[in-house]
């Protein structure tokens, strides 16, 4: 896993899901009409301290062994405003 994670989120809902790698194809299929949506991208030191909701060592094992973590995210991580760029 690089330096960098990438943040899902589905809809509106607070359903997340990290990568390590921008639009990864491994990500589980999200339930109609809530498709997954690129929300943000975050470093280790911004995910540590559980601010976005999840605990940094499972989604560091998820991302490797599965490709992604699926986490609630918190409200802070939700009240962010979603990167509009690439």
């Amino acid at each position: 896993m690089g330096k960098r994670i990438y943040v899902y989120r589905s809809g509106a809902t607070d359903k997340c899901a990290l990568t390590g790698t921008k639009n990864d194809p491994r990500l589980p299929p999200a339930s109609a009409p809530d498709n997954w949506r690129f929300w943000m991208q975050i470093g280790p030191l911004q995910a540590q301290g559980g601010r976005c909701g999840f605990d940094v060592r499972a989604a560091v094992h998820g991302i490797t062994t599965q490709g992604y973590y699926l986490f609630k995210g918190s409200r802070t991580l939700l009240r962010e405003l979603p990167y509009r760029g690439n």
